[in-house]
Order: structure tokens, then sequence, then C-alpha cells
């Protein structure tokens, strides 16, 4: 039996650690706003289904919560490089009074200052003024040769990659949540069957006391069967002990505090054949999402290498500027009337980079090698998620195998113990005979419970392998 818990460890493990409420839009899943508030928790002893479990974890799982905010960060980026489309357009306001005059300034001053500065008079020969501008700026790029089309490409490459990590976050939630259900009722099952090991080793204590009573039986028989009663009871007490641990780790794969205790609906177990093995890996490489977020950065990373390249031609930019001065002069304590000046003018900047210290070609170098390392890394993922789908598809099939074997051993197993207790009523064998007939039977009633959920556990993960089983939540 021991063996056969590790085994479902190791199926826990297949499958490892992703790589990284939706709302549908087109045919493509995209991800919801992050949910404010996780879902009524039910009371202790409340049915819970299966699907009503995925859905709790898929809304309220901070796993999937983080990802959602991940994929609103990348819209917010991709907006913000759209926006270098687009106008800037800016009003500024300055005032001085002095010797320091009012100036406009260069196309970056005017991004960084409000399109105004001051020249400090000094010693030059200008007497004192007071002065007030104020007035729009308009800057516009004209072309920078695909410099910014390719950088926003770029970042809607990594919103969509960011996307699938909801979907990659989602999926793996949904197998966590199957897998701990699955294994609930795993234990609900054991439960019983310790159960019905201990009535019977009971009937037959009962039985050899009332034989001992009668001085027909040997005191060594009774201590025997007191003994294996004893181990039933403490199987039976591990047992439930295994199933509030198994009820704690659902919560924890719903990604709420709940009660230790639901009541848990029957999943019907049924072997059905396969799909070849070839189909399941054309269909993972087709739709796992992780695959899919993974080509998404790759055409990032492409269309980031286009960009830098762009850089080379430089860049052409139109400016235009409409205000209003207010100046008067300060002298001999006086102040004259004051003037009113208006102002405007249009113009433009063409910027070619002639020699950068070897800048933009170290830009690209890094952008070409990111590209190069984004390729190895989605063929990395390939072979794992092929490797998955194998170890997936290997394990049910052998687990299908297995579960008609465990339930001929049950068979056989139970025909012993009937053949061992008449024996040992005619005084043929001893008790022995009887308490391993019945560890036997329950080895084998424990062997075949955990065969058929490990069985219906490699259907999920080979769905989850195939990335199939998230799309239908």
């Amino acid at each position: 039996m021991q063996k056969s818990i590790t085994r479902i460890v190791i199926m826990a493990l297949i499958v490892g650690s992703p790589h990284v409420g939706l709302a549908q839009s087109g045919g493509q899943t995209l991800p919801a706003e992050p949910a404010l508030s996780h879902a009524a928790v039910k009371r202790a002893g409340s049915l819970l289904s299966l699907d009503e479990a995925i859905r709790t974890g898929v809304a309220t799982h901070p796993l999937i919560e983080r990802s959602r905010y991940r994929a609103l960060i990348a819209k917010a980026l991709t907006r913000q490089t759209q926006g270098e489309r687009y106008p800037w357009l800016e009003a500024s306001l300055a005032g001085s009074i002095g010797s320091l005059r009012i100036v406009t300034t260069d196309g970056k001053a005017i991004h960084d200052r409000g399109g105004h500065g001051f020249d400090p008079g000094g010693a030059l020969a200008k007497h004192n003024q007071n002065m007030l501008s104020g007035g729009f700026m308009l800057n516009q790029l004209i072309s920078d040769f695909g410099y910014t089309a390719h950088r926003i490409l770029a970042t809607e490459a990594n919103e969509a990659a960011s996307e699938k990590e909801v979907l990659t976050h989602k999926a793996f939630v949904i197998l966590n949540v199957q897998k701990t259900y699955l294994n609930c009722l795993l234990q609900k099952s054991l439960i019983t069957i310790a159960a019905e090991t201990l009535r019977q080793r009971q009937a037959v204590r009962d039985q050899v006391q009332a034989l001992y009573r009668h001085q027909l039986k040997s005191k060594v028989d009774l201590d025997l069967m007191l003994v294996e009663v004893s181990n039933a009871e403490l199987s039976l007490i591990k047992a439930r002990n295994d199933l509030k641990q198994s009820f704690a780790a659902l919560n924890n794969a719903m990604g709420i505090e709940g009660p230790d205790q639901y009541e848990l609906e029957q999943i019907p177990i049924q072997v059905t054949p396969s799909q070849a093995i070839e189909t399941l890996v054309a269909t993972g490489l087709s739709d796992r999402p992780e695959l899919l977020g993974n080509r998404d950065r790759l055409v990032a990373s492409e269309e980031l290498l286009k960009a830098v390249k762009a850089l080379n031609f430089g860049s052409l930019s139109a400016v235009g500027s409409i205000g209003m001065t207010k100046y008067g002069d300060v002298h001999d304590g006086g102040i004259p009337p004051d003037g009113v000046a208006p102002f405007w003018g249009f113009g433009a900047t063409m910027k070619l980079p002639l020699f950068t210290g070897f800048r933009i070609q170290n830009q690209i170098k890094e952008a070409s090698h990111r590209k190069g390392e984004m390729e190895e890394e989605l063929q990395s993922l390939a072979n794992e998620i092929v490797l998955q789908i194998v170890r997936a598809y290997l394990t049910k099939t052998t687990n299908a195998e297995q579960i008609a074997l465990e339930q001929d051993r049950v068979t056989f197993s139970k025909e012993a113990l009937l053949l061992a207790q008449e024996r040992y009523r005619l005084g043929l064998s001893p008790i022995v005979e009887v308490v391993r007939a019945t560890a036997v039977l329950f080895e084998s009633e424990s062997r075949l419970a955990e065969a058929r959920y490990i069985y219906k556990t490699s259907e999920l993960v080979v769905a989850y392998a195939t990335g199939q089983e998230y799309k239908r939540f």
C-alpha cells in the first residue's frame, strides 16, 4: 500500500510546475479583471462537486490572480508604446523679473521643461525686465523608420504572451484541483475498505472468542486476532487522518481557507481507449498555452531586433509653438506700461546617427542573442511537453492494464479468505491462514482503489499535457 501511495506522489510530480474569470473575444481567451473578493466558502459537510471546486480555484487562486495582473501590466505597456505615435501637446507658463530672459528651447527641453527656458543676463548690457510668457507646444513624430512601429508590435506580442500565461496557470490550477479532489475520493474509499476490514476481523475475533470460551481454540488464536483487530483500528485511524490532510490539500489547490471536510460527488471511472500517441503529441504542440506564449515571446524578440536595426536610420519630427509674452522694463524705480508680443512658429528636426560609440551595433547584437535564446527556450519547452505527453500516455496505459489485474486479485483474495475461514472452522488450518488471507484481501482492495483513481488521474494528466482540459472552464 505504501508503494501505491508513493506512485500517487510520483504522478503528481510528472507535470511539474508551470513555466508561467476569462472573457472570450473573437475566439481568443483574454484575461479578465482580477477578482476582488474570494468566492463564498462552503460550510463543513456541504456538497462540493468537481466542477464547482475547479471554478472556485479558477476564480480565487492567487497564482491566476497574479498572472491576470501581469497581463494587465503588459496591456498598459502596449498602450504606452502606442502613445508614441500621437502628438505631444503641452501648455506652458513662465515668469521672470530682473536680468533673466525667457527663451524657447530645443525639442528635448520642450519635453523636459515645458517649452521655456531662462537666459541669465549677468553682466550683459541688458536692463531689468519682468516677463510673463505662456503658450502651447506641439511635437509630432513623423517617422523613425520603423523603430516605434516594431516596438509596438513587440509589446503587443508580449501582451499576447501574458494572456497565454494566464491560461497556463489556469490549466495548472485545474489539474491540481482535479488531482486533490480525486485523492480525497481515494482516501474515502480507503476508509470504507479499512472499516470493512475492521468489521471482518472483529467478526472473526468474536468467533474465536466464543470457541475459546468453549475451550475449542487456544488463547494464542484469540490473542492473535486481538492484535489483528488493533491493527485494523490503527489503519482506519490513519485513513481518516489522511482524508483530513487530503481535504486541506484540496482547499489549498482551490486557493481558499475552507472547512476540513466536504461531501464529494462520485466520479465515474471507466477504462477508455486512448488516442494514438502521435495524435496526442501533435495536439499538445498546437494547444499547450505555455508553448503558444513562448511563440508570442519569440515574435516579440524578432520585432525588437527589427526595432534596434531601425535606429541606424534616425528620426524625423515636427514641432510647432504658439503663445504670448507680456513684458515691461524696470529702471529708475519705475515700471513703464507693459507690452504684449504674440509668438508662433513651426519647424522640423531630422536626426541621423553617424557615430554612437558602437552603441547601436551592440544593441543589435543583444537583440539578436535574445532572439536566439528564445528560439532555444521554445525548442526546449516543446521537447519537455512531448516528454510529458509520452509519460502521461504510458502511465494511463499501464494503469488500465493494472485495474484488470487488481480486480482479478480481489476476486481471488475473497475466495481465499472464505476458504481459510472454513478450513479454520473445521480445524484443518491454523488461525494464521485466516489472518494472512484477511491482510491480503485488505491490500488487494486498497490496490484496486488506488489503481482506479490513479488511472483517472492519468486521464486528467493526459488532458493537461495536450492542452485540452482548461478549455472547458
